[in-house]
């Protein structure tokens, strides 16, 4: 099998391709004590490849009590405590090889990370599979982008992963060139009404919250690493329930835009530079399509009046302004 410079991640098939392999290597074994180690390292891959274990989680696991081969779960422990229930089809393998005596030592599947890694490498090269594509991460990581493409929610997928830090979501977002990312953004947009799409919507994550008397003030940092905070009454607040790290749309109100030909530090978000993509103007208002740095386009309504003042055309560079009130935010 053969991949290009450009092929960073397991896609279904070469994943499904390395699944199969493990259960031919685990198979191949000649003596009696390469049997057992490989059917150790086989209960890891399997672990790691359905349950998006971090290798640090599974080789501390006590197998006797961590997997329920009856029921399918398996119970991590902390500090990423979460309970993840294995699908059918791996189960098979799982009971069979937590059957065996050796499978009553606590350690059984105790391992140096090392070693462990090495046998990744290793099982994976007769498919032609890079070091970068196999190892235990990509794996992981390839099990939480199979879940997106089976629609299982990002917010489910992150706790499945057992993400708690906002760092670790971002890690997971860019991997495999942000594959998850792009994941996202398709499955947001096939959600949005065709109003939601005009309105300026980002896709990101909760990265601060800030609550007071009357109203509460969520930062989100979004995929394209710009902060737009929104601020909501707290009766909204708590009705939506959003929590940090949470995979949020943000929209900004394109009337709420404010523009300006100079970069002014005021009382509102920004200010952000833009180019202006179009311009349509009526008596009483002006419709504009601004473009971000990143290629990213706005929509803003301004007033003609006031507008005309700053002679814009296409191509004029500007800068976008907001204020939190202008922003809201719809949960994933």
């Amino acid at each position: 099998m053969k991949h290009t410079l450009e092929q960073e991640h397991l896609d279904k098939a070469m994943l499904e391709q390395l699944t199969l392999r493990w259960e031919a290597w685990e198979a191949e074994a000649t003596t009696t004590a390469k049997k057992i180690v490989r059917a150790r390292l086989h209960l890891l891959f399997l672990l790691i490849r359905y349950g998006g274990l971090r290798l640090g989680e599974v080789l501390g696991l006590d197998a006797r009590t961590a997997i329920d081969t009856v029921t399918g779960m398996v119970r991590v422990p902390a500090p990423g405590s979460r309970d993840i229930l294995l699908p059918l089809s791996c189960m098979k393998h799982i009971r069979r090889i937590l059957s065996l005596p050796e499978a009553e030592d606590s350690s059984f599947l105790h391992f140096d990370q090392g070693f462990v890694r090495k046998k990744f490498y290793a099982v994976a090269q007769g498919l032609g599979l890079s070091p970068g594509m196999a190892g235990p991460r990509a794996i992981r990581y390839a099990r939480g982008l199979e879940l997106l493409r089976l629609h299982v929610p990002f917010n489910v997928v992150q706790a499945f992963l057992g993400q708690q830090k906002t760092a670790q979501v971002a890690e997971f977002l860019q991997f495999a060139g942000g594959e998850a990312k792009n994941i996202v953004r398709s499955s947001t947009a096939g959600r949005l009404t065709k109003e939601e799409e005009k309105d300026n919507s980002f896709i990101g994550i909760i990265t601060d919250i800030k609550t007071g008397m009357r109203a509460a003030s969520i930062e989100v940092t979004t995929f394209s690493d710009l902060v737009i905070t929104a601020l909501c009454d707290m009766r909204e607040f708590m009705d939506t329930a959003p929590h940090l790290n949470q995979v949020v749309t943000v929209a900004i109100d394109p009337e709420r835009i404010v523009l300006s030909t100079e970069k002014e530090t005021g009382s509102l978000q920004g200010p952000v530079r833009a180019t202006v993509v179009s311009l349509h103007e009526d008596t009483v208002e002006s419709f504009l399509i601004l473009e971000l740095p990143d290629g990213t386009r706005m929509n803003a309504v301004q007033e003609s009046a006031p507008l005309s003042r700053l002679r814009l055309r296409p191509g004029s560079r500007i800068y976008i302004s907001f204020p939190a009130r202008g922003v809201r935010i719809m949960a994933d």
